[in-house]
């Protein structure tokens, strides 16, 4: 995008933010950054001319354009990352338990990549086999685990993946590496769903509030309001 129209627009920091959360989306996505930074200013550019002319305030204006262009990068990736944040998390336990037991076999961690992602078939395994692909297309597997980590919105993935590559490049003791993070990641969803154990009261209690509360009062009102339009 060197000297492009968004390069003169957006500043570098922008440009190389929204590059990122980009390439967290996964190899599933691959958007045009230039394409879309430079229809999404234009969209706002448009809305703030229609607020100006229907409204006829230029604060108005700016206010509810500023709202869109930041609520649109929230929607378009901030919670999209969070929701495959989520799903990489859920996923990886059982992907790495199984890649455990591949490399307690005797495989290489190539060879233990394969075997797992060919016995699986969910959005962390097909990020794995597109470093599978990139090997066989020339790369190492240490630079193509190193892609896979910039494509990995999850903390707690990532440093799966970082201890590997660690593992991978001094020879450390892979299988014990990540047996700790398994159990790591196992607390941690532990954690959660414990959590969203204990907020389930509390939104049921919401639900019965907003069900139940306008029944009763239409209950109890119901009589002296059919008697009051009676006697009217």
């Amino acid at each position: 995008m060197k000297n492009s129209f968004v390069e003169k627009i957006y500043t570098k920091k922008s440009i190389e933010r929204i590059k990122k959360k980009n390439r967290l989306l996964g190899i599933k996505y691959n958007y045009d950054i230039n394409s879309l930074m430079t229809s999404h200013l234009f969209i706002s550019i448009f809305i703030f001319i229609i607020i100006s002319i229907l409204s006829r305030n230029i604060i108005i204006s700016i206010i509810i354009t500023l709202i869109y262009f930041c609520f649109m990068e929230y929607l378009f990736f901030d919670f999209r990352l969070r929701k495959r944040a989520h799903l990489l998390e859920k996923e990886a336990f059982f992907y790495f338990q199984i890649l455990c037991l591949t490399l307690e076999s005797g495989s290489n961690l190539k060879g233990a990549i394969e075997i797992t992602c060919n016995n699986l078939d969910n959005t962390l395994s097909n990020e794995f086999k597109k470093c599978i692909e990139d090997v066989n297309l020339g790369k190492s597997l240490n630079e193509t685990l190193e892609d896979l980590s910039l494509r990995i919105p999850s903390d707690v993935v990532n440093n799966i993946i970082l201890n590997l590559l660690e593992s991978n490049i001094y020879g450390n003791n892979m299988i014990s590496s990540l047996n700790n993070q398994l159990l790591y990641l196992n607390d941690k969803l532990l954690l959660e769903a414990k959590a969203k154990i204990n907020k389930m009261p509390v939104k049921i209690s919401i639900v019965s509030v907003l069900i139940f509360v306008p029944l009763i009062m239409l209950i109890i009102l119901g009589p002296i309001i059919i008697t009051l339009i009676n006697n009217s």
